[in-house]
């Protein structure tokens, strides 16, 4: 039977995007670039071709939310600028919130877009470590060992308890703790299930009336409780940009 050639997308960088620096850095440094097809050869000669089937959609999922975080990313940006640099160039919020009822039907349709797109950014993130971990579970054959995984139960916790018991799979497992363990990447977490399960942690734009802070109108996920452990307020720019 001949092979099913599988056409996959290629997304090139957003030009509106500045190159940063990870705040996980020692991971590029071990990593350096992932060569994805090389990945997947040799899961083939190891493994064989069933096994490339299961680790082939992990494989490009990884990518993919990273690339869907940045388009929310990058599209909430673009809409703060453009609200901000108009409605509110030469208006306050004040202003807007006090003044006719067709400025504040506008800026309620602006902030639950930036809402959105900042929501599902956050969201792609959060996932991304749970997905690796199923990328390295079946690139690894764990599937295959003795004791293995219900697939339910398949996530970056207990992968790395697995990968942890095993000498030779140290760097990995430990590239790996280094994506969750972070303390931004615990409250990122938190702002994720409190918006999936209870209520979303919906977005505030902040004015600076007093001329001292570099941009005037930043836009940021407001201070919450989640398991009865308090997150503090954080602007959403620089927050997403740590993890991101």
């Amino acid at each position: 039977m001949a092979e099913i050639y599988e056409a996959e997308p290629i997304i090139p960088p957003d030009p509106r995007e500045k190159l940063r620096r990870p705040v996980n850095s020692n991971v590029r440094a071990h990593m350096g670039c992932w060569e994805i097809e090389e990945t997947r050869e040799h899961i083939r000669r190891l493994f064989g071709d069933d096994q490339l089937e299961l680790a082939k959609p992990c494989l490009r999922s990884v990518v993919d939310r990273q690339t869907y975080a940045r388009i929310h990313f990058q599209d909430a940006k673009a809409k703060i600028d453009s609200y901000t640099q108009t409605t509110l160039q030469n208006a306050s919020l004040f202003e807007v919130s006090f003044g006719d009822s067709e400025a504040w039907v506008d800026f309620n349709i602006f902030i639950r877009e930036v809402s959105a797109h900042l929501t599902a950014c956050v969201q792609s993130i959060h996932a991304v470590p749970d997905i690796l971990a199923h990328a390295i579970y079946y690139s690894l054959g764990l599937n295959q060992a003795v004791g293995a995984l219900k697939a339910r139960d398949i996530c970056a916790g207990s992968v790395l308890k697995l990968l942890k018991r095993e000498p030779l799979l140290n760097t990995i497992a430990s590239l790996l703790d280094s994506l969750v363990s972070a303390e931004k990447f615990t409250h990122l977490a938190a702002l994720t299930n409190q918006a999936k399960h209870r209520s979303i942690v919906f977005p505030t734009l902040n004015e600076d009336l007093t001329g001292t802070r570099e941009k005037r109108h930043i836009v940021a996920f407001p201070a919450f409780v989640h398991d009865d452990r308090t997150f503090p307020q954080v602007f959403a720019d620089d927050f997403i940009a740590l993890e991101y």
